[in-house]
């Protein structure tokens, strides 16, 4: 599922000119360290460690738009606007440095980020080594660290008026745009399957909606950030961030972990279970979830929408 990758030299080169640039009042930079994360598809992503002759080495992240995108539009202004409201209101996001529309550095535009200490979890918890290794109480708190900064996060009600205006807003805007993602991944030719799905969404779409929230879009471990002591420190990766029902963010992550049970037939041993888990998330939200298993299917078809594009 991994997206092709472009190759180091021209982004060493392109990312040393961006940096030059930004920063004229310095030598000119050189790029002496460029690191790839082993998790995230959607984008390609690259650590790049900035050397200056008189100041101290930076270390700096950049999303870039894949070869093969897996969106069709770009979504690097709206995560930028999204980061930039995170953290204002004091959530546990990476500094925002820069956005650069301009291809013609890397081949794509890119956002720049400071680099958070911490690492994440991988896609399938459970073949995590170093999770698996924890101990049971280290390993709840970092399940119930993400369920309660997620909940905080969909508590942000200042977000909610400040992003509203420039995010897909509501259920049903939600899905317009992933009917139009599922046509667009498949270059018109969706599997009937799939087609059958989202119309069944459709169909039968919540008739009332709870208070709407700022939501992640990708609310999963494997966009968290923990310390060596498992504290956890940021939470990346916003491009699908729009305003919508709390539940389409609880839903992702409870439908695509209990995928990864499935799959690999185990289950971290320190997890809270689904009930516990829920009942957990409502305690931090302050309010109970409704039509919880309806945006579980729309999650998963959301998300065999994408992994069918990357594939």
């Amino acid at each position: 599922m991994a997206i092709t990758t472009r190759d180091d030299s021209p982004l060493l080169a392109g990312i040393a000119d961006w940096a030059t640039t930004r920063y004229p009042d310095r030598e000119p930079a050189v790029v002496s360290k460029l690191e790839r994360p082993s998790e995230g598809f959607s984008n390609e992503t690259v650590i790049a460690t900035l050397q200056w002759k008189e100041a101290a080495a930076e270390e700096i992240v950049l999303r870039l738009t894949g070869i093969e995108p897996s969106f069709p539009e770009d979504m690097i202004q709206n995560e930028a606007l999204v980061l930039a409201e995170l953290r204002r209101a004091g959530v546990p996001v990476p500094p925002l440095i820069a956005t650069e529309p301009d291809p013609s550095l890397l081949g794509a535009g890119f956002l720049v980020t400071g680099r958070v200490p911490g690492r994440p979890i991988s896609s399938s918890p459970s073949l995590d080594r170093r999770l698996t290794a924890a101990s049971t109480a280290e390993q709840r708190r970092v399940q119930t660290q993400f369920l309660d900064a997620m909940a905080a996060v969909h508590r942000l009600e200042g977000a909610v008026d400040a992003l509203g205006g420039s995010l897909r807003h509501g259920t049903r805007a939600e899905l317009d745009w992933w009917a139009d993602y599922i046509d667009w991944a498949a270059d018109g030719e969706p599997t009937p399957r799939l087609t059958a799905l989202m119309a069944w969404c459709r169909s039968t779409q919540p008739s009332s909606e709870p208070p709407l929230s700022l939501c992640w879009g990708d609310a999963r471990l494997g966009n968290v950030l923990y310390d060596d002591q498992w504290q956890l420190t940021s939470l990346l990766d916003w491009e699908l961030a729009g305003i919508g029902p709390a539940e389409m963010d609880l839903a992702w992550y409870l439908a695509l972990e209990e995928l990864v049970v499935e799959f690999t037939g185990s289950r971290v041993e320190g997890f809270l279970n689904r009930s516990d888990t829920i009942s957990r998330y409502e305690s931090h939200l302050g309010r109970r979830v409704s039509d919880l298993e309806w945006h579980e299917v729309f999650a998963l078809v959301r998300s065999i929408a994408i992994n069918d594009r990357q594939a």
